[in-house]
């Protein structure tokens, strides 16, 4: 059934880019694809009715999973590190671990209390943790992997330059 699912081109380049780029929502999508809003709503209908793409609801966005690419957790570490400022935080930590709230502020230049809310979810979803004051992510070499695998799908200059580090490239 799959391949007749994805006889139709458009169809087929959404699944295609679900598949490289899981986690993405709707808009990135549209962006990624060039494809007319419309049109792609309806083939995600299809995949998702078909079974080849699973939908998980995180605040006001709908991501799109490949079925049986990736588990559990790792979607909701990547749903995560999809955001650009927790990414940020847990980028900064995996570099500083241990630091405060204050280093946070200061080397982000973000507000004490965005900081605050950021890392509260981050500790409620089980990826960074306080121990006498000091944050650090909790699995770095988990949440490494997937910033390495997936790499060119985040577009940006700071998952490029922690995977130079972290990979000792360059």
């Amino acid at each position: 059934m799959a391949d007749k699912t994805l006889k139709l081109e458009a169809r087929k380049k959404t699944f295609e880019a679900i598949e490289d780029n899981p986690g993405l929502h709707l808009r990135e999508l549209e962006r990624k694809l060039d494809i007319p809003l419309g049109t792609i709503r309806y083939h995600l209908r299809v995949l998702e009715k078909r079974e080849l793409v699973i939908v998980r609801t995180e605040g006001k966005y709908k991501r799109y999973y490949a079925k049986g690419d990736i588990d559990r957790s790792d979607k909701d570490r990547l749903a995560v590190l999809r955001k650009e400022l927790p990414r940020t935080i847990i980028l900064f930590l995996m570099e500083f671990p241990d630091s405060i709230h204050g280093d946070l502020t200061e080397a982000l230049a973000v507000a004490p209390s965005t900081i605050s809310y950021h890392l509260k979810r981050l500790m409620d979803d089980g990826i960074v943790e306080r121990k006498k004051g000091k944050y650090r992510v909790v699995d770095e070499e988990k949440i490494a992997d997937l910033l390495i695998q997936y790499r060119q799908t985040f577009l940006d200059s700071l998952v490029d330059r922690f995977v130079r580090i972290w990979t000792k490239e360059g």
